[in-house]
């Protein structure tokens, strides 16, 4: 019998009496793409009582994953090559083991907890990013998952595929944002920065705009970086993301993978910047899916300005929104209403914590209250 399992039977366990484990990959990645999970493991540190286990390479040398990463292709083997990191077994019982991991190959550092699953009771798996040609190249490694109770998919797409694999249940759970650190101070804050486009672009809309903010003298912020960038502390960076957000009249949103059809192989998937731009109260203008379980979580009109294709149309509709200001002061005070209620860490939790039939902690509670405090302050404008 596997510790922890009479959560699985007494569900008025008390929340208090909890033991939540979270495996992190934060000294194994250093990809400001990764900041995101990171912060989701920060707030559930917040809210449960939790130890975070961290593990470190061996040694300075690369990590020896080639072998373990071909076998993960062809083999159940692989789970019996090592793959390079620290070993820290358990000594001691926990009610729920939560791993989160951007792509499915970040489970193979697993082996770090020798015996996670044996001192575990439950155990959640989150997936940043899983794309359907990758559940086909590493079959082995997505049929591992059936050793957890629960696998969540950031990609709705996805989910079908996983439960068939694994026969385990698996829950749509999209990105979100600590509203904490995101949400403005006030809404009257100097916004100088026109529009913020990170990561990904359309070119010949960024070249428009580079063309048009310098007429006008604005301000354009787009990353330079051809390289994926690092950052030694995810807390700074998620600090100044916020930071920049909050000081941007507009965001700039796309569809996931936007020029890189080799990867989505006709997937359609939306990231966690649909979500901190409307956080940090900047206006959400640009490309966002029209599918189900994206207007399942952002069910009014103002949560993006969806541009027409056609760049010199979007760009007229980009001049148009910066032009009205009364606009954007109108939707920034719905949208920060609705990403207060909705799309915190805490709600995604909450989503875990239903479908494991477990409660929620004390603390989970008084964020609420936090959230709902926070909420008050924005007129729900229509």
């Amino acid at each position: 019998m596997r510790a922890g399992l009479l959560l699985t039977k007494d569900k008025h366990l008390a929340s208090s009496d909890r033991k939540v484990l979270i495996f992190s990959q934060r000294n194994l990645n250093d990809n400001v793409s990764r900041c995101s999970g990171f912060e989701f493991e920060d707030v559930i540190s917040d809210i449960e009582d939790t130890q975070l286990v961290a593990p470190h390479l061996r040694t300075s040398g690369k990590i020896p994953l080639n072998p373990k990463r071909w076998l993960s292709r062809r083999s159940a083997l692989f789970q019996y090559w090592p793959s390079g990191v620290e070993k820290t077994p358990l000594t001691r019982n926990y009610d729920l083991f939560f791993c989160n991991a951007q792509k499915p190959l970040e489970l193979l550092a697993l082996d770090a907890i020798p015996n996670w699953r044996d001192r575990c009771g439950l155990a959640v798996c989150v997936l940043e990013e899983v794309w359907s040609s990758g559940i086909e190249q590493y079959l082995p490694l997505i049929k591992s998952l059936s050793k957890f109770d629960l696998i969540a998919s950031a990609f709705a797409e996805s989910c079908d595929a996983l439960h068939r694999i694994t026969g385990k249940p698996v829950i749509h759970l999209p990105g979100a944002a600590d509203m904490v650190r995101f949400a403005p101070y006030a809404l009257t804050a100097d916004r100088p920065i026109d529009i913020y486009c990170m990561g990904r672009r359309r070119p010949e809309l960024h070249d428009r705009l580079l063309t048009t903010l310098a007429e006008r003298r604005g301000f354009y912020l787009y990353d330079s970086a051809t390289k994926p960038p690092t950052t030694a502390q995810h807390k700074v960076h998620r600090d100044l993301l916020a930071n920049l957000i909050q000081h941007s009249k507009l965001f700039m949103v796309d569809i996931a993978k936007i020029g890189h059809d080799d990867q989505k192989k006709g997937n359609i998937a939306w990231g966690p910047r649909h979500v901190e731009g409307l956080a940090g109260g900047a206006i959400q203008v640009g490309y966002a899916p029209e599918t189900e379980d994206y207007l399942r979580y952002f069910d009014w009109p103002e949560s993006v300005i969806r541009l027409p294709e056609d760049p010199d149309k979007a760009l007229d509709a980009i001049i148009s929104i910066l032009d009205d200001t009364a606009e954007q002061d109108r939707m920034r005070q719905i949208n920060l209403k609705h990403a207060l209620q909705k799309h915190d860490w805490l709600h995604r939790w909450s989503d875990i914590l239903k479908h494991l039939n477990l409660p929620e902690t004390p603390k989970m509670m008084q964020r609420q209250e936090t959230l709902s405090r926070m909420s008050s302050t924005y007129i729900d404008v229509t």
